[in-house]
């Protein structure tokens, strides 16, 4: 029987729960939220637009392309690597055309971020706003 579990194709470990999607959606957007009050402190205003870099992690090669495939489909630069840090991961990470500075806009792109990772098996970890495009 110890040679049938051998031939048995391996299951694809889970790397984003329900939960932790979840948490990390409420992360994300009071991220948003602290992000656009910075920006108002510093004077861009809601209709500036800005670039954002983004990064992601997964676990497995296969995911990290596919979702690189689908935010291609979306015009934003991206590519994938193995994580400095752990080279069991892949990090998919990019940057944005220019997005408004809105509460909406910014918080439809979290949401949209957080969704399209989860959909894939990836984690959407981290962003930041980098260059004003006027």
């Amino acid at each position: 029987m110890e040679i049938l579990r051998f031939f048995k194709k391996k299951q694809k470990q889970q790397f984003v729960s329900e939960t932790d999607f979840t948490a990390n959606q409420g992360i994300q957007f009071r991220t948003a939220i602290e992000a656009l009050v910075t920006l108002r402190d510093a004077g861009v205003e809601e209709e500036d637009a800005l670039k954002i870099e983004y990064f992601f992690y997964t676990n497995t090669l296969e995911k990290a392309q596919k979702l690189e495939q689908e935010i291609q489909k979306m015009n934003y630069t991206v590519n994938h690597t193995a994580a400095s840090h752990d080279k069991r991961l892949f990090v998919i990470s990019g940057s944005t055309t220019a997005i408004k500075m809105m509460h909406e806009t910014l918080s439809k792109w979290v949401g949209e971020m957080c969704e399209l990772g989860y959909e894939h098996d990836c984690s959407f970890e981290n962003w930041k706003i980098v260059s004003l495009s006027k």
